[in-house]
């Protein structure tokens, strides 16, 4: 039963960032899924405080790198506390992030800093800037991995070129690790999203269909394949590729959604329905219930 708990996509619409930024927060851990189930994560409405806070700091201007090296420095000053982003309010304040603790703002090192919130601040106080992206693989020269890089390091640069918004780049590392080792449908999927986001929608399509032969049972993977579909005008392939992440997953809430849409827009009035009730069902805290009620509630009126 996944009522109470929320898919990637789930939080990224709550808390008003894209997907691949939970997906980014998840591989650095620093949000945990509660239960994962055929390679899909569920998190918990603990995990959404976290992912909360994370969005808030991206917006300060934190990228995923900068923010790496600030925790493993509160980790260090802070070694009673297991998980700084679940535990503590972190904030930036110009150019640096601080701790709240209590009653104290702290720096990452543990100095005590000086409250000014508490006094009033001075209304001209610097205003965040955002942190440089890492400069790993960003000149303009072709993009080449050492030969003699191992898969798990190529992986780690092609997440680092995609946090930091440079898809065809971040491909191309994907590329270059599925070559240095045996095809992984996790990576199969990462690239799919890669070239998904940079407009690329036919590569997109192959690395989903990819993944799913390597793992049929890849639930995420085939519904991501079915709204790609649906872009693509095959309807009616969508349809069966939505059909087939519920025959191995009864319970995604997200895939019941985008499916009762596609039948509502082919006026296929009931059948929709049926998977509206069921979203609701598993997801009564989605932020896409709403739009569930609205449409069971029409559906009512009109017979």
């Amino acid at each position: 039963m996944t009522s109470g708990l929320y898919t990637a996509a789930m939080l990224a619409e709550l808390v008003g960032v894209h997907v691949s930024r939970i997906r980014s927060w998840q591989r650095r851990g620093w949000l945990v899924p509660v239960q994962q189930t055929h390679r899909l994560a569920y998190f918990d409405f603990q995990e959404l405080t976290v992912a909360r806070q994370l969005a808030e700091l991206q917006r300060g201007g934190a990228t995923p790198r900068w923010l790496a090296k600030k925790l493993a420095q509160i980790e260090r000053s802070f070694p009673d506390v297991a998980r700084p982003l679940a535990v503590l309010r972190l904030m930036i304040e110009g150019r640096t992030l601080l701790v709240r603790r209590g009653d104290d703002l702290l720096e990452p090192g543990g100095q005590l800093r000086i409250d000014f919130d508490a006094a009033g601040r001075d209304a001209e106080s610097e205003p965040p800037i955002a942190i440089p992206s890492p400069a790993i693989f960003l000149s303009r020269q072709p993009l080449l991995a050492p030969a003699d890089a191992a898969p798990q390091q190529l992986l780690t640069w092609a997440a680092e070129l995609d946090e930091a918004g440079s898809l065809k780049q971040a491909a191309e590392m994907y590329r270059a690790a599925l070559a240095a080792g045996s095809p992984q449908p996790e990576v199969c999927f990462q690239l799919a999203e890669v070239l998904y986001r940079a407009g690329d929608l036919s590569g997109a399509r192959e690395r989903y269909f990819m993944a799913l032969e390597l793992d049929e049972d890849y639930v995420e993977a085939r519904a991501n394949l079915g709204c790609l579909l649906l872009e693509l005008g095959e309807t009616d392939l969508a349809i069966s590729a939505f059909a087939g992440a519920l025959r191995s997953h009864e319970a995604y809430a997200d895939v019941h959604y985008h499916l009762a849409r596609t039948l509502d827009e082919l006026n296929r009035r009931e059948e929709a329905a049926a998977h509206w009730r069921r979203f609701v069902e598993l997801a009564p805290e989605s932020p896409w219930a709403e739009e569930a009620r609205e449409r069971l509630g029409s559906e009512s009126v009109s017979k």
